[in-house]
């Protein structure tokens, strides 16, 4: 923690005058306000490497720059601005509170720089192998204490990042699938949501408990959310909320799915499981370390990308057991130091009841202007650059200029909608391209119909050739046929070929090449089809995922001697 009245005084003893007594008031300090980096030559060179994203040069840059000024007496704020800003925008977690203490040393009252600390010190402690969120002393003396249950009661507490029905997702539609298969399992699970959502996506008016699928779900709601709550501080207070919540459901354990950045809900059910003497089971659901940033050619050799790396090794460590999505996941995360016999796969699936093929609605197909044409398209958020939906302009756009008569059909909406719209204007795809935003969940299906072909048109990003993703399985339910880019991931749900046709990752005219012949020859996609629906309808049941879980939860609470 940064000693500001130290540094304060240290800074008036050079100056010659002596430290304030506190009997009258100091004079106003300079903040460390927008400086201009092409002031300073050094700076100038450090923000350019920074832009062209040559980041291990810049962090030797700033390493040495940042050795020099740290023992000079009057550095440059210009060059210690910009020290910081290449040390964060490369991920040095480290060199990045080095360049932002080093300011406060200049400008010890600057308030955005005590907000960048406290926020910054924050990060570090999250990502601290030896940290786990506290839970507030008033709260953790009132928990009751309770033996441990001389048999199981098949009580489950999960925890999730998000739920129905006020996010839908690849995510949230898991997490309802996986309660209600374990309902019918005969188990009794209980959901709760993390602290402040449904708040947290704008949703004000939510109930403190919803049901859905015959489960709660508990959202943890405070009257206010605190502006720029560091991290550390914002799981404290997620903790504090959960203790007695869980307490209260009095599970046989807590089951704890992957937070926004992964880990950071494992260390709050790890926190409360150790208060409660309760085991924990984390679900990896995703590799999260990696996507801090978008620059994926340096994601992966960041400071933080190694800290959070860390620090999911270690959940997965403490936790009693480990559930995962896919044998390339499993593979990984036994490649981190876990047992193999710690991990379990719970793959992602579909109910086939909802899920059956439908033939398609032709007032859709003439409302979306798809008549006589060959459609290809993705359905889904539009959150995130790893699922690569840029390809699927640029393959409609080229397949066009072949004189195929192709139609890329984009369904859901999300943050990267305006972006993918204006790369559709800007390579001039015009109604080679038709994004309809936001569909009802119960219509989605409709435009699953619609599709002479779905395609996973992902990058090459270590969550990607990992992480094997909900809506693939969809598609095949419905007797659409698949492609996707040739990640081990994705192999691993087409079979290699078997069950679906890959395409070198992306590469638009490589997806163009295996869409065209796809087009030339209906035989073939309807083998793709049929031979995708029996796989999927008999390897990957939701229904049979209740007893997945049911048996891990068995060896968690009764282990063998």
């Amino acid at each position: 923690m940064v000693d500001l009245k130290r540094w304060a005084d240290r800074l008036l003893r050079r100056s010659g005058a002596r430290p304030s007594s506190g009997s009258e008031p100091p004079a106003p300090r300079p903040t460390a306000g927008p400086v201009d980096p092409s002031s300073d030559p050094t700076a100038a060179r450090l923000a350019a490497l920074t832009e062209e994203g040559r980041h291990a040069e810049a962090l030797a840059l700033v390493e040495s720059e940042l050795a020099r000024l740290e023992q000079e007496d009057d550095p440059s704020p210009v060059l210690l601005r910009q020290l910081q800003m290449s040390a964060g925008r490369a991920g040095a977690i480290s060199l990045h509170l080095r360049a932002l203490r080093r300011r406060l040393e200049i400008f010890p009252d600057d308030p955005s720089l005590l907000r960048q600390l406290r926020t910054q010190e924050g990060r570090w402690r999250e990502t601290d192998p030896s940290w786990l969120p506290t839970i507030e002393p008033a709260v953790l003396g009132s928990l009751p204490t309770r033996p441990r249950h001389s048999e199981p009661t098949g009580r489950v507490l999960h925890l999730v990042k998000i739920g129905m029905p006020q996010r839908q997702s690849g995510y949230s539609m898991r997490t309802m699938y996986t309660l209600t298969g374990e309902l019918r399992a005969g188990l009794s699970p209980v959901a709760v949501t993390a602290l402040d959502f449904p708040h947290t996506v704008g949703v004000l008016d939510a109930p403190p408990v919803d049901e859905v699928g015959g489960v709660r779900y508990v959202h943890l709601l405070r009257d206010e959310i605190p502006s720029s709550e560091p991290w550390d501080a914002y799981l404290d207070a997620y903790a504090t909320a959960l203790a007695p919540v869980v307490a209260a459901e009095d599970p046989d354990l807590i089951h704890v799915h992957s937070g926004n950045r992964g880990y950071e809900a494992a260390l709050v059910a790890l926190a409360v499981g150790r208060a409660l003497d309760l085991p924990v089971v984390y679900e990896v659901r995703g590799f999260f370390e990696s996507l801090w940033s978008s620059d994926t050619a340096w994601a992966e050799q960041a400071e933080v990308y190694r800290r959070r790396h860390a620090q999911e090794a270690r959940c997965m460590r403490e936790a009693a057991a480990v559930v995962t999505l896919s044998e390339s996941m499993k593979d990984d995360i036994v490649g981190r130091g876990i047992p193999a016999e710690h991990v379990h796969v719970v793959p992602n699936g579909v109910d086939p009841t909802v899920f059956v093929p439908r033939e398609r609605d032709d007032e859709l197909t003439a409302r979306l202007g798809l008549e006589d044409r060959f459609v290809f398209g993705y359905v889904s958020n539009l959150d995130h650059y790893r699922e690569g939906q840029e390809l699927l302009v640029d393959a409609a756009v080229e397949l066009r200029r072949r004189g195929v008569p192709a139609t890329a059909l984009i369904v859901g909406d999300g943050n990267r909608r305006e972006l993918l719209e204006a790369h559709a204007r800007e390579v001039g795809a015009g109604d080679a391209v038709h994004f309809t935003g936001k569909v009802p969940h119960t219509e989605v299906g409709d435009y699953y119909a619609q599709l002479d072909v779905f395609v996973i048109p992902r990058i090459d990003e270590r969550a990607a050739r990992l992480v094997t993703p909900l809506k693939p399985y969809e598609a095949m339910a419905l007797s659409v046929p698949l492609v996707v880019s040739d990640l081990p991931a994705l192999r691993e749900i087409t079979g290699d070929g078997e069950r679906g046709e890959t395409f070198t990752t992306g590469d638009a005219r490589s997806l163009a090449d295996v869409l065209q012949r796809l087009h030339e020859d209906p035989e073939r996609r309807a083998r793709h089809a049929a031979t995708a629906r029996e796989w999927v309808v008999t390897e990957r049941d939701w229904a049979r995922n209740g007893e997945r879980y049911g048996a891990i939860y068995s060896s968690v609470l009764t282990p063998s001697s």
